[in-house]
């Protein structure tokens, strides 16, 4: 359906000259992409709605998907799977930041462990998106540098009173520690099958 509507679209600019017919498919391709980013914000935005909660889930984006993008982890395989996977995944990480009875402590032990796991572990590739040796330097070096940034903002919202604003980019880096583990776990176990 996705496909269908950027190739719609791609189709008229093509055809009004807009788009060279040599560059369709990149196009299409951004056009894909833009179309599931707009679906996923909303899904999100939608799934905060209904909890009582978009601001937290705005603040959860903010800070998931830099991370995401350079840490890495587990990858369905089609963009269907991805996106019916991600509406429980938001909705047990918004549930977590409403019902997880948290406090300083509770709060500093996620901030340790998921920063330790995010530093160790990062990038973790898939195999739809092998990185190379300079990719793999660079993305570590930019998950963890977007790691500091969230951990020292989280550490300093929860001390100044903004709670829910500081559990919304702990339970982002937790998600995303979560997701690099079992990234890991199942390069792991490819490999193995290889062997």
């Amino acid at each position: 359906m996705i496909s269908n509507i950027s190739e719609r679209i791609i189709g008229s600019l093509v055809d009004a000259g807009t788009v060279p017919s040599e560059e369709k498919s990149l196009y299409e391709y951004g056009i894909r992409m833009g179309i599931l980013v707009v679906i996923n914000v909303a899904t999100t935005v939608l799934i905060g709605f209904v909890l009582g909660m978009v601001w937290q889930s705005i603040i959860f984006l903010l800070a998931y998907n830099p991370i995401r993008s350079y840490a890495g982890g587990y990858h369905s395989r089609t963009q269907l799977t991805c996106y019916l996977m991600s509406i429980p995944i938001i909705v047990a990480a918004l549930l977590g930041i409403k019902l997880i009875p948290w406090n300083g402590y509770v709060c500093m032990t996620a901030l340790i462990s998921v920063a330790t796991i995010i530093a160790i572990l990062a990038p973790v590739e898939d195999s739809n998106k092998p990185l190379n040796e300079r990719e793999k330097a660079v993305y570590k070096g930019r998950a963890r540098a977007y790691s500091a940034v969230f951990f020292g903002a989280a550490m300093m919202l929860w001390f100044a009173g903004f709670e829910q604003i500081s559990l919304s980019i702990i339970m982002a880096l937790l998600v995303a520690a979560v997701m690099l583990v079992i990234g890991a776990i199942k390069n792991r176990n490819l490999i193995k099958e290889k062997a």
